[in-house]
């Protein structure tokens, strides 16, 4: 797939960039902030979403690209096979972010709206410990998939 002559792959590459490390980051701090969770709860949950969906866009873009291109190496495969295991982390940290915006009380105190109370009280520090720790590990494995996506491209050329 191309858009205006330009492979689909590097422009959705660059919505990775973008989402994956900003819902992480969102998420580590709704998570170490219980007074500001009101202002990242949202966020969270969209972001999260938004680096699901661009992920996979990109896992179909890099596929159809190496196979329009008749692309391949060990270079290429390393990169390959971290899109994957991102791809699958993202997922995991999707549902932990989807839990967290529905288990972690948030209070909203700054616009004048009551406390909203955890439907779930016995998952909220299961899951305020998790979320971070998903949240970092996609933001390890989205570099080192950018890595060696760019390593890929440019040690081969």
């Amino acid at each position: 797939m191309e858009i205006n002559g330009l492979p689909l792959h590097p422009l959705i590459v660059h919505a990775v960039v973008i989402f994956v490390p900003l819902g992480a980051l969102s998420a580590i701090l709704f998570a170490v902030l219980p007074g500001w969770r009101w202002l990242f709860r949202w966020p969270t949950l969209l972001l999260a979403l938004a680096a699901v969906v661009f992920t996979r866009l990109a896992v179909i873009s890099g596929r159809q690209l190496e196979t329009s291109r008749h692309l391949g190496g060990e270079l290429l495969a390393r990169h390959q096979a971290w899109g994957h295991r991102l791809e699958y982390a993202v997922w995991v940290y999707a549902v932990v972010a989807i839990v967290a915006w529905w288990v972690i009380p948030c209070s909203a105190r700054l616009i004048g709206t009551v406390d909203r109370p955890s439907p779930a009280p016995a998952l909220v520090t299961a899951v305020s410990v998790v979320l971070p720790v998903a949240a970092a590990v996609v933001l390890v494995f989205a570099v080192i998939t950018g890595d060696a996506g760019a390593q890929a491209l440019w040690k081969q050329a």
